[in-house]
């Protein structure tokens, strides 16, 4: 299989922290966030912006986990960890490749029961081959690719990859 690295390690903190500080921007005036992260991969990166946002101001941040089965996401039993805080909050869906938009869709319908105050969307990388219209308003890296190309977010021991396949 060949891989070719888009963003290693370094550049992906980098892509964080330009993303956590967007969050901040557009929420100036609320006193929580929550992040609503795919699990797993959107989960972890959901916690890496709650600690770069906690580092950097004073508002509170709320992980709430999503678990969807991103094999058929439109099929799937969704459910929300500490969903009631959902409600009335600002809600950044968080994941690390937006790829055809299915599984952010289903997300979002989801999120949606819980009558939140806004939805954002927050991915590490966007392909541009949507099948439903989201769009990331966070976005680390933007690119074009075939349909055959897939992108990968990969961490291993402590490490992060981005690597196009």
């Amino acid at each position: 299989m060949n891989k070719t690295c888009l963003l290693n390690h370094d550049e992906i903190n980098l892509k964080l922290d330009r993303i956590a500080w967007q969050i901040l921007e557009n929420h100036v005036n609320s006193n929580c966030i929550i992040l609503v992260g795919l699990v797993d991969r959107g989960a972890t990166i959901a916690e890496k912006l709650k600690n770069i946002i906690e580092k950097n101001a004073s508002i509170k941040v709320i992980l709430a986990p999503i678990h969807i089965d991103k094999s058929s996401p439109l099929k799937s039993k969704i459910t929300i960890d500490n969903s009631e805080v959902l409600k009335n909050n600002p809600v950044i869906l968080v994941d690390d490749v937006l790829n055809s938009g299915v599984t952010l869709a289903a997300a979002l319908k989801e999120v949606l029961t819980h009558i939140p105050e806004s939805v954002m969307t927050a991915v590490l990388a966007n392909r541009a081959h949507h099948k439903f219209p989201i769009q990331a308003n966070f976005v680390g890296l933007s690119l074009s690719t075939t349909l055959k190309d897939h992108i990968l977010y990969e961490e291993k021991n402590g490490q992060m990859s981005v690597y196009l396949i």
